[in-house]
């Protein structure tokens, strides 16, 4: 119900959304399924897979916007059927070890973000898929486990880059203690010794499949972009965030709503402690050895966001199995919340729909008309618009100049309120992540270069 909704009720929401729908929209208006567009220049920010399951639904559906919305929530579905198949393999004498940790992936963060086009659930799926071959390999079976675990990290690598990593090898390189007393003294020197080289190929496949694409990529899309793909995003992002730097206690003040409203329920506060006090069982060993290292990694990043701890969630669901089956009744309590609010903010979400300015655009794109934004274009009107040319972000500074350069063309910038937009050919009311209320507009060139 609540994905029903959001696609019917909620726009495209920028500027997260809007842009990466615009960069596989860019990339299926040129042809070019090796190298992301944005604006017409290479976007160096994330990795290609998210865009490819866009084209290859265009491919079947045609261009349309339900499909790359449709993608994070089956993304989400196959992380529930991995999280049960990691149970089960973990506990595999608990009868419903499977059922178990899944009320759990109910709580606020994972809802919400999973109906949004983002990375993150695509991301959970490939480290589950990884973790999953890890158990499988410990247990026995080598060859299944550690291609899987291989091809989790190829695609995860494809998906958001080199913090796949921070998900995937903690928990393998913590094998002898989550196994701890599963491997007799004789055997345990010679298994490991045989465990962590196996590691490293499994590893060294899968990068060697996202290289595979970031060589090919590099060499097509020029020397800045090859150094973006292969280093600078990674090094920048992890030493000092180009966006959403934050100090490192910020994702501990965030726990409450994190898994909100567990947070609120005390069985679920006293089965978390207990795990952590007496990691008896292995499913929260494993766990523990999953989510630690993880969140404290992510929290000396430079960078953070609040969907960046996505793929932790299925860890914190194992931890928490032991707070008993009353949590099937609580987990429709964030769900309920969410539908709620679509249907009584459908007058909010409006404020955020850009289609009315993009069709605006596209008929000026199709005039022949060049168009410029003042401030930061990220953009927000590529695939809603359907525009095939790039629009030129400038600054205020800047746009007596450019009206010159261009009188034939088109400006668009943002106005605090309705009474800024005189002599405007187009305005609409807007709110987004950077203005929380006010107008945005298009004026014709001629007219601002006259001045008030």
């Amino acid at each position: 119900m609540l994905v029903a909704l959001a696609l019917v009720t909620r726009p495209l929401l920028p500027i997260d959304e809007t842009r990466y729908l615009s960069v596989a929209w860019e990339m299926w208006n040129r042809g070019d399924w090796l190298v992301p567009y944005l604006n017409g220049s290479p976007y160096s920010d994330k990795p290609p897979l998210l865009f490819w399951g866009m084209l290859l639904g265009w491919r079947v559906f045609g261009v349309n916007q339900w499909w790359p919305r449709l993608l994070p929530p089956l993304f989400g579905l196959i992380s529930v059927v991995l999280l049960a198949r990691l149970a089960r393999r973990l506990s595999a004498d608990v009868p419903d070890a499977g059922d178990r940790p899944l009320p759990f992936l109910s709580g606020a963060i994972w809802v919400t973000y999973s109906t949004l086009v983002l990375f993150d659930t695509l991301l959970t799926a490939c480290v589950l898929l990884a973790l999953t071959g890890l158990v499988d390999a410990w247990r026995g079976r080598a060859s299944r486990g550690w291609g899987a675990y291989a091809a989790g990290v190829g695609l995860g690598l494809l998906t958001k880059g080199p913090v796949l990593l921070v998900h995937v090898l903690p928990a393998a390189l913590l094998a002898p203690w989550w196994s701890q007393g599963s491997v007799h003294p004789t055997e345990r020197l010679a298994r490991w010794r045989r465990w962590y080289l196996a590691l490293l190929l499994a590893v060294a496949l899968g990068a060697a499949l996202a290289l595979a694409w970031a060589l090919a990529a590099g060499a097509r899309g020029g020397p800045a972009y090859r150094s973006a793909i292969l280093w600078d995003q990674t090094a920048g992002r992890v030493s000092h965030s180009f966006a959403h730097r934050r100090p490192w206690w910020w994702y501990f003040q965030l726990f409450p709503l994190l898994l909100f409203p567990w947070t609120l329920w005390p069985a679920w506060w006293r089965s978390l402690a207990g795990r952590f006090r007496r990691p008896q069982e292995l499913s929260a060993r494993f766990a523990l050895a999953w989510v630690v290292p993880g969140w404290i990694i992510l929290s000396l990043i430079s960078g953070k966001q609040v969907h960046y701890l996505i793929p932790l969630l299925p860890g914190f669901a194992l931890l928490a199995v032991g707070a008993g089956r009353q949590a099937v009744g609580l987990s429709l309590v964030t769900p309920a919340l969410l539908i709620l609010a679509h249907i009584g903010g459908r007058n909010t979400l409006t404020r955020y729909d850009l289609r009315p300015t993009a069709r605006a655009l596209s008929q000026a794109e199709s005039s022949g008309r060049p168009m410029a934004y003042v401030g930061h274009y990220s953009g927000e009107f590529h695939f809603l618009g359907r525009l095939r040319h790039p629009i030129d972000p400038i600054t205020q500074p800047q746009l007596s100049s450019w009206t010159a350069q261009h009188p034939s063309g088109v400006v668009i910038r943002q106005a605090p309120s309705p009474s800024d937009t005189a002599g405007a050919i187009f305005h609409q009311r807007y709110r987004d992540q950077r203005s929380r209320d006010g107008v945005l507009g298009i004026w014709e060139a001629r007219v601002l270069a006259k001045g008030p």
